[in-house]
């Protein structure tokens, strides 16, 4: 669905688009418009492969000030992840079943939509090639592959001259292919019949297609007072029969009959398109369409006033420093980005792909894993090489404390990593939308057990004390006084459930989604024993399902969601300075 409706969006655009060059250019011929808005609908089919499997285009646009959060490293002893934005309520709602209607009820009708149109199209596809000239009322051209003219059977008592008008009127339809265009129309109607436009363009082909014919008999020097008494006379047959033909779906209804007559009536001339006009509308109408087709958005560093360290020196890291290199750990032994700041300067060595998720905020990737599917794409050396990178920071930086870079409370530190990796490791991505696994948190059957915010502060081991804070953990002391590094003791203050499954997807292997329906903002401690097997940083596992489960009255649920992913399509190794 998430495809449909992206497409949907794209192909207005390209259509509002076409329609202002088309008027801007004066473009008033039937069958060049007719040409047009079939390229439309024929875009419009294809653009949900496009989407989803097709090439694309980055477009830059300046990113926000703000930012978004970084990921922090994972500490099995202080492991404070990102803040995200609370959401204020006065008390917790839970809305049962809105998760639910959310994910079966939409794509139900929708589906429920396409099948009706599509049986009526196949129907009526059916049907027409079963026709008769004793189930038509007036001449009409069916067959979307091999077209063929049925006429009605008093079509015998007809003139000559009418008869030669018609058979050329519908004859022009099988020149031009208007019956597969037809029937591309209704296909697309089918698909999108959410959409308008869809609608609009299938009415839209079906009067300019008849518009066309009645163009070109004219032009062979048909008189067009005589043929507007055949359309009348055609006109008064279907008003007495109530239709047109016994098919449903398939007619080429004869519709805007009082324009086309007084067009034709009018004596005025179609204005005849010079060759530069319509090449140049040819060629703007297919610039927008491809650009917004195949166009992503994706943040690029401006100019000027782009927030952006000082100095930077980038060297390949030396493996016997001590520092990692090669396919090495770092100084950590996680092989994570372990930043250290000191008087105004910002050291840490990583290889690009931790530079990619710390500046981009990739959740649930970490360095050591290569195969995260929040990023894809990019040279084979993303995970392997390391580099030594000293930073200094720009005059009137916050002088924020280590902690608090930690913490990812320094949004301007992200803009900084992501101007350094596009000048110096000349970075280009894009965004993707992806369907990937995630987990959904959502209630068990006994209920939640979380409490609403309190305002009480959290007292930590450095004796600093925390208010509002999205995700916290610390080893917890035991029973005795002394401290477990296995016990793991997680906080959340004042925040609401979105950020905690915000903090969350940065922590876990996959995203994490909300569909608890809690609102507010709450307090939540909640204690577990980490598995002892698992490496440095391990924070989650079974042992913190089981935790969430028993103590919060929450689980994780497996379940595929489209989820925003990052692409790589180019990166150098930077050269020394």
């Amino acid at each position: 669905m998430t495809i449909l409706f992206e497409s949907a969006i794209r192909v207005t655009l390209i259509a509002a688009i076409i329609a202002l060059v088309l008027f801007a250019m004066r473009i008033k011929t039937a069958s060049v418009l007719h040409a047009v808005w079939a390229s439309v609908v024929v875009l419009m089919l294809l653009l949900p492969a496009w989407v989803a499997w097709g090439p694309k285009a980055p477009l830059p646009i300046l990113p926000s000030q703000a930012g978004q959060n970084a990921t922090a490293q994972f500490d099995p002893l202080l492991l404070p992840l990102p803040t995200g934005l609370p959401q204020h309520s006065t008390s917790p709602v839970r809305e049962d079943g809105e998760s639910s209607l959310r994910e079966y009820a939409i794509p139900g009708i929708y589906l429920l939509g396409v099948c009706a149109l599509l049986l009526r199209l196949a129907i009526g596809t059916l049907r027409a090639t079963r026709l008769t000239s004793a189930r038509c009322v007036v001449p009409v051209t069916v067959g979307f592959l091999h077209p063929r003219i049925i006429l009605p059977e008093r079509s015998r008592e007809w003139p000559q001259a009418q008869l030669d008008a018609v058979l050329a009127h519908e004859g022009e339809h099988i020149r031009r292919r208007d019956p597969l265009f037809q029937w591309l129309a209704l296909l697309n109607r089918a698909i999108f019949w959410f959409h308008p436009l869809a609608w609009w363009l299938e009415r839209k082909l079906s009067g300019l297609a008849e518009e066309a014919c009645d163009a070109a008999v004219i032009a062979r020097g048909y008189d067009a007072r005589e043929y507007s008494e055949y359309l009348l006379d055609l006109a008064r047959s279907v008003q007495q029969a109530g239709t047109r033909i016994d098919a449903v779906g398939m007619a080429m209804p004869g519709i805007g009959l009082k324009h086309r007559i007084r067009q034709m009536l009018s004596g005025v001339p179609v204005p005849r398109i010079s060759r530069p006009r319509m090449a140049c509308t040819v060629a703007v109408c297919a610039a927008a369409a491809a650009i917004l087709a195949a166009g992503t958005l994706v943040h690029a560093q401006s100019a000027k006033g782009q927030l952006a360290f000082e100095v930077a020196s980038i060297r390949p890291s030396n493996p016997n420093a001590g520092g990692g290199g090669g396919n090495g750990k770092s100084k950590d032994g996680g092989g994570g980005l372990r930043p250290s700041l000191d008087h105004g300067r910002f050291n840490f060595t990583s290889t690009l792909f931790g530079l990619i998720i710390r500046a981009y905020g990739a959740s649930g990737c970490n360095e050591t894993k290569a195969d995260c599917a929040l990023i894809s794409g990019g040279p084979d050396w993303l995970t392997k090489d390391r580099f030594d990178i000293q930073a200094k920071m720009p005059d009137g930086f916050p002088d924020y404390t280590f902690l608090q870079l930690l913490r990812g409370q320094a949004p301007q530190l992200e803009l900084m990593l992501q101007a350094m990796l596009t000048e110096r490791f000349n970075l280009k991505l894009h965004h993707e939308t992806k369907q990937l696994s995630v987990y959904a948190l959502t209630f068990v059957k006994k209920g939640s057990k979380i409490k609403e915010a309190s305002g009480e502060m959290i007292q930590l081991k450095d004796g600093t004390s925390v208010k509002n804070q999205s995700l916290l953990w610390t080893a917890a002391p035991l029973l005795d006084g002394t401290r477990s590094d296995h016990l793991i003791r997680m906080f959340v203050r004042d925040q609401s459930m979105q950020s905690l499954v915000d903090s969350l997807s940065r922590l876990m292997d996959r995203p994490v989604l909300d569909r608890t329906g809690l609102k507010g903002t709450f307090d939540i401690t909640m204690d577990y024993e980490m598995d002892p097997d698992a490496g440095p940083g391990s924070i989650a596992g079974p042992a913190m399902f089981t935790a969430f489960q028993e103590q919060l009255g929450l689980k994780f649920e497996s379940t595929k969601a489209p989820v925003d992913v990052l692409v790589i399509d180019h990166a150098d190794k930077p050269s020394e300075n």
